[in-house]
């Protein structure tokens, strides 16, 4: 019986790594705008949060 609550924690869990994921993309995709590869965008994202004013240039630059 325990094997069944398990596993519906564990799909509670998807969605929220699904969730994540998806606001992370949405972010980065804001970097790839001001000229950031996808790598890079997803980084940046971590590191600088959103684009503003120029921060791409340090972001971009590898």
């Amino acid at each position: 019986m325990t094997g069944g609550y398990v596993g519906c924690m564990l799909r509670g869990w998807h969605w929220w790594f699904l969730a994540i994921f998806i606001v992370w993309t949405v972010l980065a995709l804001q970097w790839t705008d001001v000229g950031c590869d996808y790598p890079e965008a997803y980084l940046a994202v971590v590191r600088f949060g959103t684009p503003e004013g120029l921060e791409f240039l340090p972001a971009c630059a590898g």
